[in-house]
């Protein structure tokens, strides 16, 4: 039993982080998609969408033409950059007619993109993680001359700054500038372009004297909101300017928690939701295996270990206060103790809010379970029998908790995901 869920447990890690409501997209290649949470929030205030077949296509390369429409429609808005228009050609290889024309003529002069140095721009061409970024921290107020964007070493520079703040955050993997980029990475970095906060820069006399002096660019500084204004919190409450605040203001984030326990984003498009999903931002510590108080102790930091507001879920349920109080004992330097409900087979989380000092420590456990009938279409459910549940083990799941279920038949065998009662997750078991 233990070694055949050791066998599924990057499976189960891929559903058990990502929840999404039913105001979310639905493409028909969904399952293909990696980054859920950007993708449909991306869509949803579309800045980049689907074709006309249905599907996101989201591994197919992006070309420097479709960038450039991609920045357009995070400053403006697509309604307003849909109608640029070229008055002239912005390089050699773009007419005014051209598909991308009016997008690479107001980032040509915006100052965010630039072409070849034959006077072209190429843009049917790929283009890399590097430039990609470069022209994103440009739509978040960065100089590129300032910031040494320009010349030899730029790609160095755009990456370190871009990294910083979080544009390649929940990538797979490391990030690679010179790499072509594909729908949903643009998707991804256009997204944690929302949740940056924009720049400016300070106006600084440094040459010459009264009526001879030249004022220049200066001091970078992160761009805070006039007192009183009611945009800021609809990204992130902290007196700044998020690039989602500045540019999307029906766009709205705010705190929930999902049906497992764990801290979510709950996002709003124009007051019809978009989705909930995990927070990954929180996430500090992830176990598939047994786990000891130490291991967490290191993981999750000393003074994280002595937050007072700790939340301790178990398959959706919150655990008694006496419980958590034996769970939080074992968080200590060097500890050997086991902690809480976690080994081989068991999904354990711990999520650290160290603005609101808390912990959630959340326990997902997989379950296998056999199909005893098929899928009954006139009631929409899924008769199963859970293995080593114990009492009151859920016997039935429904469509309207679980997509998909329509497939399954008698004598299927299933792996599930229970919250408080409920099957929420269902996963084909695979070997």
């Amino acid at each position: 039993m233990k070694k055949f869920l050791s066998l599924v447990l990057a499976l189960v890690m891929t559903m058990s982080l990502v929840t999404v409501s039913a105001g979310a997209k639905d493409f028909t290649d969904s399952t293909k998609i990696q980054y859920n949470e950007a993708v449909d929030v991306m869509s949803a205030v579309k800045v980049i969408d689907g074709y006309a077949e249905g599907d996101f296509r989201p591994s197919t390369t992006l070309t420097r033409g479709a960038a450039a429409k991609i920045i357009c429609n995070l400053i403006l808005g697509p309604t307003t950059a849909s109608a640029l228009v070229a008055d002239a050609a912005p390089y050699k290889d773009v007419p005014t007619n051209h598909t991308f024309a009016g997008y690479i003529a107001y980032c040509q002069k915006e100052g965010i993109i630039s072409g070849y140095a034959d006077g072209t721009f190429k843009p049917a061409n790929s283009l890399t993680g590097y430039a990609f970024m470069k022209m994103l921290l440009g739509a978040l107020g960065y100089k590129a001359d300032q910031e040494g964007y320009t010349g030899a070493n730029w790609s160095i520079q755009v990456a370190k700054r871009a990294l910083n703040i979080g544009l390649a955050d929940d990538l797979v993997g490391d990030f690679n500038g010179v790499k072509a980029v594909n729908r949903e990475e643009a998707c991804l970095y256009a997204f944690n372009t929302l949740k940056a906060t924009m720049v400016e820069y300070d106006n600084r006399i440094v040459v010459g004297e009264g009526s001879s002096a030249v004022a220049i660019s200066g001091v970078r500084k992160d761009l805070t909101w006039n007192k009183g204004t009611l945009n800021d919190g609809k990204i992130k409450k902290d007196g700044y300017v998020q690039f989602g605040e500045q540019y999307f203001e029906k766009l709205v984030r705010t705190d929930d928690t999902d049906d497992f326990g764990r801290p979510t984003n709950n996002w709003t498009y124009d007051k019809k939701d978009i989705g909930n999903y995990v927070n990954t931002d929180l996430l500090t510590a992830s176990y598939t295996a047994k786990v000891k108080g130490g291991e967490v102790y290191n993981d999750i930091g000393s003074a994280a270990a002595k937050f007072d507001e700790v939340t301790y879920y178990v398959d959706g349920k919150v655990q008694p206060a006496s419980v958590v109080t034996d769970l939080m004992s074992d968080v200590k330097k060097s500890n050997k103790d086991t902690f809480g409900a976690s080994g081989k087979g068991v999904l354990t989380e711990v999520y650290v809010d160290t603005d609101e000092e808390t912990i959630d420590v959340v326990i997902i456990n997989t379950y296998i379970a056999d199909v005893s009938a098929d899928y009954n279409d006139k009631k929409e459910y899924l008769s199963v029998g859970v293995k080593n549940y114990g009492a009151n083990a859920p016997t039935k799941v429904y469509l309207d908790d679980v997509a998909g279920i329509e497939k399954y038949k008698e004598d299927d065998v299933i792996l599930v995901q229970i919250a408080d009662g409920v099957i929420l997750n269902v996963i084909d078991p695979k070997t």
